[in-house]
Protein backbone atom coordinates (compact mmCIF):
# COMPACT_ATOMS: atom_id res chain seq x y z
CA UNK A 1 0.00 0.00 0.00
CA UNK A 2 2.98 2.19 -0.32
CA UNK A 3 2.47 5.20 -2.17
CA UNK A 4 -1.58 5.34 -1.95
CA UNK A 5 -3.75 7.74 -0.45
CA UNK A 6 -6.15 6.28 1.54
CA UNK A 7 -9.30 9.06 1.77
CA UNK A 8 -12.57 8.32 3.49
CA UNK A 9 -15.57 7.05 1.85
CA UNK A 10 -17.11 10.57 1.46
CA UNK A 11 -14.53 12.13 0.48
CA UNK A 12 -13.65 9.57 -1.83
CA UNK A 13 -17.02 9.23 -3.30
CA UNK A 14 -16.98 13.41 -4.02
CA UNK A 15 -13.58 12.64 -5.67
CA UNK A 16 -14.93 9.88 -7.93
CA UNK A 17 -17.91 12.46 -8.25
CA UNK A 18 -16.00 14.99 -9.83
CA UNK A 19 -15.80 17.24 -6.47
CA UNK A 20 -18.94 18.45 -4.70
CA UNK A 21 -20.19 21.66 -3.99
CA UNK A 22 -19.76 20.34 -0.71
CA UNK A 23 -16.46 18.79 -0.55
CA UNK A 24 -15.24 22.24 -1.75
CA UNK A 25 -16.51 24.39 0.93
CA UNK A 26 -14.66 21.36 3.28
CA UNK A 27 -11.58 22.02 1.58
CA UNK A 28 -12.42 25.86 1.95
CA UNK A 29 -13.22 25.61 5.68
CA UNK A 30 -9.73 23.32 6.75
CA UNK A 31 -8.14 25.62 4.39
CA UNK A 32 -9.30 28.67 6.66
CA UNK A 33 -9.08 27.39 10.09
CA UNK A 34 -5.63 26.48 9.19
CA UNK A 35 -4.92 29.74 7.70
CA UNK A 36 -6.34 31.09 11.18
CA UNK A 37 -4.57 28.89 13.37
CA UNK A 38 -1.04 29.66 12.27
CA UNK A 39 -1.93 33.70 11.49
CA UNK A 40 -3.00 33.72 15.40
CA UNK A 41 0.25 31.95 16.91
CA UNK A 42 -1.09 28.34 15.93
CA UNK A 43 -0.57 25.64 18.44
CA UNK A 44 1.97 25.24 20.88
CA UNK A 45 4.86 23.49 18.34
CA UNK A 46 4.11 25.81 15.39
CA UNK A 47 4.37 29.08 17.58
CA UNK A 48 7.20 31.15 16.79
CA UNK A 49 7.80 32.38 20.12
CA UNK A 50 10.95 30.74 22.03
CA UNK A 51 11.07 28.17 24.68
CA UNK A 52 11.65 30.43 27.69
CA UNK A 53 14.38 30.16 30.20
CA UNK A 54 14.25 32.79 32.60
CA UNK A 55 16.22 32.94 34.97
CA UNK A 56 14.56 33.88 37.98
CA UNK A 57 14.27 37.85 39.08
CA UNK A 58 13.96 37.03 42.95
CA UNK A 59 16.38 38.58 45.12
CA UNK A 60 17.79 36.27 47.62
CA UNK A 61 16.78 37.85 51.05
CA UNK A 62 19.90 39.32 52.70
CA UNK A 63 19.99 37.15 56.02
CA UNK A 64 23.44 36.54 57.97
CA UNK A 65 22.29 32.85 57.46
CA UNK A 66 21.75 33.50 53.83
CA UNK A 67 25.17 35.05 53.09
CA UNK A 68 27.00 32.32 55.40
CA UNK A 69 25.69 29.98 53.25
CA UNK A 70 26.27 31.65 50.02
CA UNK A 71 30.15 31.97 51.35
CA UNK A 72 30.41 28.45 52.27
CA UNK A 73 29.11 27.66 48.51
CA UNK A 74 31.78 30.24 46.66
CA UNK A 75 34.50 29.08 49.26
CA UNK A 76 33.91 25.30 47.84
CA UNK A 77 33.55 26.28 44.52
CA UNK A 78 36.53 27.74 43.83
CA UNK A 79 38.57 25.17 45.85
CA UNK A 80 37.78 23.71 42.58
CA UNK A 81 38.16 26.15 40.13
CA UNK A 82 41.13 26.32 37.74
CA UNK A 83 42.79 29.47 36.93
CA UNK A 84 41.57 32.56 34.45
CA UNK A 85 43.27 33.68 31.94
CA UNK A 86 41.20 35.80 29.65
CA UNK A 87 38.61 37.92 30.18
CA UNK A 88 35.84 34.79 29.06
CA UNK A 89 37.65 32.83 31.38
CA UNK A 90 37.02 35.49 34.52
CA UNK A 91 32.85 35.27 33.12
CA UNK A 92 33.13 31.26 33.13
CA UNK A 93 34.83 31.49 36.58
CA UNK A 94 32.31 34.14 38.22
CA UNK A 95 29.40 32.09 36.51
CA UNK A 96 31.03 28.73 38.19
CA UNK A 97 31.89 29.56 41.06
CA UNK A 98 30.08 32.33 42.08
CA UNK A 99 26.90 32.10 40.75
CA UNK A 100 25.98 28.26 40.07
CA UNK A 101 26.78 26.68 43.48
CA UNK A 102 23.79 29.04 45.54
CA UNK A 103 22.01 30.87 42.90
CA UNK A 104 19.05 27.80 42.59
CA UNK A 105 15.38 30.03 42.80
CA UNK A 106 17.62 33.36 43.27
CA UNK A 107 18.70 35.93 40.77
CA UNK A 108 22.22 36.44 41.52
CA UNK A 109 22.01 39.89 39.77
CA UNK A 110 18.85 40.89 41.75
CA UNK A 111 20.29 40.32 44.87
CA UNK A 112 23.24 42.05 43.90
CA UNK A 113 21.28 45.08 43.31
CA UNK A 114 19.17 44.05 46.15
CA UNK A 115 22.73 44.59 48.40
CA UNK A 116 23.98 47.49 46.79
CA UNK A 117 21.06 49.35 47.71
CA UNK A 118 21.58 48.10 51.29
CA UNK A 119 25.16 48.83 51.17
CA UNK A 120 24.71 52.52 50.75
CA UNK A 121 22.44 53.00 53.77
CA UNK A 122 25.22 50.54 55.83
CA UNK A 123 24.05 47.30 55.98
CA UNK A 124 26.55 45.21 57.44
CA UNK A 125 24.68 41.96 55.69
CA UNK A 126 24.72 43.20 52.16
CA UNK A 127 28.15 44.48 52.74
CA UNK A 128 29.51 41.14 53.40
CA UNK A 129 27.72 39.59 50.32
CA UNK A 130 29.15 41.99 48.55
CA UNK A 131 32.69 41.12 49.63
CA UNK A 132 32.40 37.50 48.64
CA UNK A 133 29.96 38.48 45.24
CA UNK A 134 32.19 42.05 44.22
CA UNK A 135 35.13 42.12 45.83
CA UNK A 136 36.71 38.65 46.29
CA UNK A 137 36.70 38.49 42.08
CA UNK A 138 38.77 41.19 42.21
CA UNK A 139 41.12 40.46 45.17
CA UNK A 140 41.94 37.13 43.28
CA UNK A 141 43.08 38.85 40.02
CA UNK A 142 44.82 41.11 41.51
CA UNK A 143 46.85 38.58 43.50
CA UNK A 144 47.43 36.89 40.29
CA UNK A 145 48.51 39.58 38.80
CA UNK A 146 45.51 40.17 36.09
CA UNK A 147 45.00 43.52 35.32
CA UNK A 148 41.65 43.89 33.64
CA UNK A 149 39.80 47.40 32.36
CA UNK A 150 36.45 48.64 33.19
CA UNK A 151 34.54 47.17 30.24
CA UNK A 152 36.47 43.68 31.06
CA UNK A 153 34.73 44.14 34.48
CA UNK A 154 31.55 44.77 33.20
CA UNK A 155 31.37 41.97 31.09
CA UNK A 156 32.59 40.03 34.33
CA UNK A 157 30.14 41.26 36.24
CA UNK A 158 26.95 41.21 33.74
CA UNK A 159 28.29 38.26 31.55
CA UNK A 160 28.43 36.10 34.75
CA UNK A 161 24.87 36.39 36.71
CA UNK A 162 26.04 38.72 39.68
CA UNK A 163 24.99 41.77 38.21
CA UNK A 164 22.73 43.76 35.66
CA UNK A 165 24.12 46.46 33.37
CA UNK A 166 21.98 48.90 35.74
CA UNK A 167 23.45 47.32 38.82
CA UNK A 168 26.81 47.76 37.57
CA UNK A 169 26.66 51.18 36.37
CA UNK A 170 25.12 51.89 40.19
CA UNK A 171 27.98 50.15 41.64
CA UNK A 172 30.65 51.87 39.74
CA UNK A 173 29.17 55.25 40.72
CA UNK A 174 28.83 54.19 44.61
CA UNK A 175 32.32 52.69 44.46
CA UNK A 176 33.82 55.91 43.43
CA UNK A 177 32.00 57.55 46.14
CA UNK A 178 33.15 55.21 48.45
CA UNK A 179 29.72 53.78 49.67
CA UNK A 180 30.34 50.13 49.35
CA UNK A 181 33.74 49.56 49.83
CA UNK A 182 33.84 46.90 52.84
Amino acid sequence: MAGKMVLSRPVATAVAAGTSPEAKMAAKAALAILALTLLLGGCGALSAKPASSVAPATAMPLTADAVAAVRAKVAAAKAKAGKAETRDDYVRLARTVYVAPWSGDYSAAATTEAALAMAKSGSPIAREYLVIMVYDIQLQTAMEGTSLTAEDWRAVYVGSGIMSDAAYDAYVKMARGNKVLP
